[in-house]
């Protein structure tokens, strides 16, 4: 019987071992296929925020997509969609105060995602 356990232990590491070096070979030659160019870094009037409008481009089957992200002083824009508003069309945005961020976008827009509430800020979305 133990003959039996080894070659199967053995093969099961190997396989898993080769499975996880293919993995990590493919996300190093390939990496992310998505991308984001930023199109607008806008600061809260106590610079302790900072709203990143930016397009998210994933390659030829899908089309650019512009997003919003909330993100803390010192934080970089991560290759990621956005945490806080996606859109099919383009917006603008202006603080109204230090805590209240103001989304404008068009109403025909089809949006993917429209957060009330990112990182402490409350948004308020006006549709024009």
């Amino acid at each position: 019987m133990k003959s039996k356990v080894k070659p199967i232990l053995l093969t099961i590491i190997i396989i898993l071992a080769v499975f996880l070096a293919g993995k990590y070979v493919l996300n190093t030659l390939l990496g992310d296929m998505c991308g984001n160019d930023i199109v607008q870094k806008v600061t809260s009037p106590y610079g302790e925020k900072v709203a990143y409008i930016f397009t998210r481009d994933c390659g030829a089957t899908t089309s650019p997509s512009p997003q919003l992200s909330i993100l803390n002083k010192g934080e970089n824009l991560p290759n990621k969609s956005g945490n806080t508003f996606r859109s099919d069309k383009e917006f603008s945005i202006r603080w109204l105060s230090n805590m209240k961020l103001q989304v404008i976008y068009e109403k025909n827009s089809e949006t993917y995602e429209m957060d009330k509430s990112v990182n402490g800020i409350k948004i308020d979305y006006v549709g024009k």
